[in-house]
């Protein structure tokens, strides 16, 4: 795994693929109070400049625009509006409708919309159905309208909700709890930019879902190791944290590479296969573990453990499941965008680096 916690993360977006230079934002127009931040994703030239002309007809701003395969850059951008293109099929835009739901205030725009085209966009909370045949001055009104109704961002990231520790719910849980768990730590999780504040983030709400743990992520190095990323110390004692988590690393790391699963480690006999050696460190203790993977590639492995007494229940692993999932995907998110943002011949330059791994809580 390249490292890309010190990403060179652009303040803005990528330069417009339409190549348009009217479309670029205007110095004047990035303070904090300007009238509202419109984004365009379409991949079709003359839909872009449409869209772009009628927003900067509004609010007097050139919006960002992008092609879907670039929507990433959105998280940079941080619009207060969002206008999405339809595409032929309503594969690409449906995708990063629910990908993005409940992270950007979005508005679908087509020329022949359907009747399910509206019924989807209302469903994933789009705030408006554009007619693209529409007039141009209604267009843009409509435009206006939603910008004014959207919080603005300005230009720094909003701050995440507090998430306070709680003692572990009940053992039943429900469909309804899950998808609880994957909006709240689906949008905390896109607020994040950096591999960094994105474990520290991780490990914090980790807390607030199931309780007090002990927990520790790794990170791939260039070589064949893992090195810490980010780790909460619930009841371990202070002066034998370090060599605690320095045995996890050599042994229970690699163990979860091998098995990449959500694993309960319940008893000593499978605390002494997970850790082997150092298992009497854990003695009394249970443990979790799980990868985040992306598309087959390790991109962090995760390591939780607790008293017996307190053992994690099922609730708990299907919301871990979730979590690590999430986790996953915004990995390789920040890894993704990170590279295409700097020069190919500078990405083995990054390999291998790693600051001192924050703690959570």
């Amino acid at each position: 795994m390249r490292d890309c916690t010190e990403s060179p993360f652009m303040a803005h977006a990528a330069p417009d693929p339409f190549n348009d230079p009217s479309r670029e934002t205007p110095p004047s127009t990035r303070a904090s109070d300007r009238p509202g931040r419109v984004a365009v994703v379409a991949d079709q030239r003359d839909v872009a400049r449409l869209l772009a002309s009628q927003a900067r007809a509004a609010l007097g701003v050139a919006p960002v625009v992008v092609t879907f395969d670039e929507a990433d850059d959105l998280f940079a951008a941080r619009p207060d509006l969002v206008l999405v293109a339809a595409d032929d099929d309503g594969v690409r835009w449906r995708s990063l409708a629910q990908e993005f739901e409940g992270v950007f205030r979005m508005a679908l725009a087509a020329f022949t919309p359907t009747i399910d085209d509206a019924a989807e966009a209302m469903r994933l909370g789009m705030a408006d159905l554009l007619v693209l045949d529409a007039p141009k001055r209604e267009l843009a009104r409509r435009i206006g309208v939603m910008v004014e109704r959207a919080p603005r961002r300005g230009g720094s990231t909003p701050k995440p909700l507090t998430l306070t520790p709680t003692q572990t719910e009940a053992n039943d849980v429900t469909d309804t709890d899950l998808v609880t768990v994957r909006a709240e730590f689906g949008v905390l999780a896109r607020l994040e930019l950096d591999v960094e504040s994105l474990l520290r983030t991780t490990l914090e709400y980790v807390l607030h879902k199931i309780g007090p743990t002990n927990a520790a992520v790794f990170l791939p190095t260039a070589g064949e190791d893992f090195t810490l990323g980010a780790y909460v110390n619930y009841d371990c004692p202070k002066d034998c944290v370090d060599m605690l988590l320095d045995h996890v690393a050599a042994s229970v790391a690699p163990a979860i590479e091998n098995d990449p699963a959500l694993r309960v480690h319940r008893g000593d006999d499978a605390l002494d296969e997970l850790m082997g050696e150092h298992a009497a460190w854990l003695t009394g203790c249970e443990a979790v573990t799980f990868a985040a993977e992306h598309e087959g590639e390790l991109l962090a492995a995760v390591a939780l453990f607790r008293d017996d007494r307190d053992p994690f229940d099922a609730a708990t692993l299907r919301r871990l499941g979730v979590i690590g999932d999430i986790l996953a995907q915004q990995l390789a998110r920040i890894i993704r965008v990170h590279h295409r943002h700097i020069p190919m011949d500078q990405w083995e330059e990054n390999e291998g680096q790693s600051d001192e791994p924050p703690m959570a809580a």
